[in-house]
């Protein structure tokens, strides 16, 4: 599996190469703009950093002043940095100064180059920009893997181990917001004890942290503990996120993860969501991989069929807690609640 874009940066960057021209794109921003910055602050030393560090914003670039920037010699120091802010707003002169100069990169320049989703000519334009540099793509995580994201931000931005239940409850309290949720990692630095952050250290700094969490429920019904998640159902579905539909959905998408599992261990599933474009999922191999061991292929067959008409009937107007709560009997009844 590819390191996610921060380590991959991270890695150039402690070794000091800091050559040539950087594309720094996705829809990300925070994570995206915060790289850029990284860069910057390697290719530079502090005490000539005033003389060799242009920053342009894409919409409002002057092409001649670019162009000038781009080949002009570092001063009183060794390296120059050129930095150019959504660039997919780029106009059709400045466009082509970027697209010449990248042919032709001056030595001693570190060009950074950062762009969010574009469309059209911009898109186009965009990828020949990333066929010529060293590319790093940060990509908002979808709802599902924020508990492995901020896993991965506890650990490689801030220094400290957030634990699997803490990581879930953050994104379940705080949301696909990944500005707030860096502001609560930053926050939750300061209760790290022996370098880890605790659910206890969460829910005693963390706003909003329910007592029972998607993820803590959807554990519970892969692990058949039925009558359990039938009693933390109605807290479940309080929050107006929560529906039937979201968590039917969740749900079988767990249970294909067991069926893997069941033919191959956490090796194999590990490898399937990797190729699967998962990769801040796979954290969690090792989990569904300990579910697992409660199934067996049949069984999980009829859950999934089980599941299966579950949605069917809540998109046909059953409501939520009704399509789940009769789901979880059918579950409880034909599958068998664990020992």
């Amino acid at each position: 599996m590819a390191l996610p874009p921060d380590n991959q940066l991270q890695q150039a960057l402690s070794r000091g190469d800091v050559e040539g021209a950087f594309f720094l794109f996705g829809d990300a921003p925070q994570q995206r703009d915060a790289a850029a910055r990284r860069i910057v602050d390697h290719a530079l030393d502090p005490s000539t950093r005033d003389f060799n560090l242009d920053r342009f914003r894409a919409d409002d670039v002057d092409p001649e002043t670019l162009a000038a920037a781009l080949h002009t010699p570092p001063m009183l120091g060794d390296r120059r940095v050129v930095l150019l802010v959504e660039a997919q707003e780029l106009g059709t002169a400045a466009a082509k100064v970027v697209d010449t100069v990248l042919n032709a990169l001056p030595r001693q320049l570190t060009f950074v180059i950062t762009a969010g989703p574009a469309s059209g000519k911009a898109e186009k334009t965009m990828k020949g920009f990333a066929k010529r540099c060293r590319s790093y793509e940060w990509r908002v995580p979808r709802e599902d893997a924020l508990p492995g994201w901020l896993l991965e931000q506890a650990r490689g931005r801030h220094g400290y181990e957030l634990s699997e239940r803490a990581a879930q409850a953050v994104a379940d309290a705080i949301g696909p917001e990944l500005g707030l949720l860096e502001s609560e990692l930053e926050k939750l630095s300061h209760a790290a004890e022996g370098g880890r952050v605790s659910l206890e250290a969460v829910h005693r700094l963390v706003p909003n942290v329910r007592q029972v969490n998607r993820w803590e429920w959807l554990d519970q019904v892969a692990a058949r503990r039925y009558e359990g998640a039938l009693a933390s159902l109605p807290a479940l579905l309080s929050d107006s996120r929560e529906s039937a539909v979201g968590l039917l959905a969740a749900m079988i998408d767990q249970h294909i993860c067991l069926g893997i599992a069941i033919e191959g261990g956490a090796g194999l599933l590990g490898k399937a969501l990797s190729e699967a474009g998962k990769p801040y999922l796979k954290w969690k191999a090792r989990i569904y991989a300990q579910q697992a061991r409660a199934w067996d292929a049949e069984g999980l067959e009829r859950a999934l069929q089980l599941m299966r008409d579950a949605d069917w009937h809540s998109k046909s107007g059953i409501g939520d807690r009704a399509a789940l709560e009769e789901l979880l009997l059918s579950l409880r009844l034909e599958v068998g609640q664990a020992a």
